[in-house]
């Protein structure tokens, strides 16, 4: 897991957003330009890992948001009464490449989920939805328990598995 001299905060604006590069334009892009305007709005909320010894450079990010899918495009076993499930959508992950290829991703990954599972605590939701941006990023979530949503480029994670996931990784 995230240890010191490392963690994770929400982001800031003493985050050096402009050095961070994972070698995905659109995710890095998003960090620079999006991040902190869906902050405001309250349309997502961004955490970073940072290491203690410098704390303005971003080793790694996520994002966290509200959604739903239509109940129709559910698979069978999250079909529900009401016309929406509801969900949590884990909207971006990415590593700044010096640091790639150490298993931030994969910590930064069971990271979000911890977080997630506290959550279900306090909200409902029955899924955890990711959009992964490439077939690296489908294999990196089928490893931790994600499927595909039937129909949509989308990737699920029941919230009853959830715990199964994390106690496995």
């Amino acid at each position: 897991m995230i240890r010191p001299p490392f963690r994770v905060e929400p982001l800031g604006k003493q985050h050096d957003r402009a050095a961070f590069s994972c070698g995905v334009r659109e995710l890095d892009e998003y960090l620079r330009s999006y991040a902190g305007q869906d902050e405001k709005r309250d349309l997502a909320r961004c955490f970073v890992l940072i290491h203690e010894d410098d704390p303005g450079a971003i080793v790694g990010y996520y994002t966290l948001t509200n959604a739903a899918i239509a109940r129709d495009t559910a698979p069978g076993e999250l079909r529900s009464p009401y016309s929406e499930v509801p969900a949590l959508l884990i909207g971006r992950l990415a590593v700044d490449r010096s640091h790639q290829g150490r298993g931030w991703g994969r910590r930064l990954l069971l990271h979000v989920l911890l977080r997630v599972a506290r959550l279900t605590k306090e909200s409902g939701f029955a899924l955890v939805l990711v959009d992964p941006i490439s077939q690296d990023a489908t294999g990196f979530y089928e490893r931790f328990g994600f499927r595909n949503l039937p129909g949509a480029e989308r990737m699920y994670l029941r919230v009853k598995d959830l715990r199964k996931t994390l106690g496995s990784a």
